[in-house]
């Protein structure tokens, strides 16, 4: 197994509040990476440390359990929380504020995947200064046109496909309004989406080839408590005002003040990938790259992560040396 200068899981304590950060690196005067997590409830430490490790050859990679999924969520406080943008951006400002005086850097390279590149974008907007450079993963761009776009889709691919059962499950549904499904069955339809090819690519579209792969991985992160918690996490963190939060970013931004890359796969309807190339052709930007990965849905970072971390040294790390 590789030995790392700085491999450690730590609990920080950050202006009264707990925050639970994984740290990989063989040299700690290299760039920082912090990455923020989808969901908005769906820690991704254990898959980081898996599959992008080579970066910590370049940088110090850090994954950041965020409030209310995994590590930090607990069921008392989520009996009075409230999770919202504020807080989170909050959260964000307090975590790269350590970061940048414990690793003694002006500014970091943030990686935002799925919601992670919800708040990472917002973030950008109100702390510019922060960031050295800003790397969305399955870009968050138009909730209300990503959402009709993701059903349309999953519903087509049942007729081809003629799943009776998917069918009659999304036509119960029904199309998205305004973003929203009825009853809340976005994880219904997305359950669907998963098994018509719109999260992950090819074979690993079945959920159940989907999920069993990443069990020993998590079991080197997490302890079984934790993984049980797990599910529960991701769905308190999805029914806050956090996880109802539909932005409209092909509208309300269209400047940012770092370079901006994206890493899309091709075949990704959980956040649709014509309409992350559409917001970057638009973008106003210091410097803007789009990367299409041609065998990955929603998790190119992982689904295809020797091309990712291939291209996240040569075009982001080494080019800021």
């Amino acid at each position: 197994m590789r030995k790392y200068l700085i491999d450690s899981a730590e609990k920080v304590n950050i202006n009264n509040s707990d925050y639970y950060l994984r740290f990989r690196s063989q040299n700690s005067s290299n760039p920082v990476v912090l990455f923020l997590h989808g969901g908005c409830g769906a820690a991704d430490r254990p898959f980081i440390m898996k599959w992008n490790s080579e970066l910590a050859e370049y940088a110090t990679i850090v994954a950041w359990d965020q409030r209310g999924a995994g590590l930090a969520y607990n069921r008392q406080m989520a009996k009075t929380e409230v999770l919202t943008k504020d807080l989170y951006i909050n959260d964000l400002h307090n975590v790269v504020q350590y970061l940048k005086k414990r690793f003694n850097k002006e500014k970091i390279i943030l990686v935002g995947h799925s919601f992670g590149s919800q708040l990472g974008v917002w973030y950008i907007q109100k702390f510019p200064e922060d960031v050295e450079c800003y790397v969305g993963i399955g870009q968050v761009v138009d909730a209300v046109r990503n959402e009709e776009i993701s059903f349309e889709f999953t519903l087509n691919e049942a007729k081809k496909r003629n799943d009776k059962r998917a069918i009659r499950a999304l036509q119960k549904i029904g199309p998205p309004v305004n973003g929203f499904y009825k009853d809340d069955k976005m994880l219904l339809q997305r359950n669907y989406l998963n098994k018509m090819g719109g999260i992950l690519y090819g074979k690993y579209g079945n959920s159940v080839i989907n999920t069993l792969p990443k069990i020993p991985c998590m079991f080197k992160e997490y302890s079984l408590f934790t993984m049980l918690k797990y599910v529960i996490a991701n769905e308190w963190c999805l029914s806050q005002p956090l996880g109802q939060e539909k932005v409209d970013f092909l509208n309300e931004v269209k400047e940012l003040d770092v370079p901006v890359y994206l890493f899309m796969g091709k075949y990704d309807y959980n956040t649709v990938s014509e309409l992350a190339r559409e917001w970057l052709e638009n973008l106003e930007a210091p410097h803007k790259e789009f990367f299409e990965f041609e065998k990955s849905g929603h998790t190119p970072q992982w689904e295809e992560s020797e091309k990712f971390n291939e291209l996240f040294v040569k075009h982001i790390l080494k080019a800021k040396r």
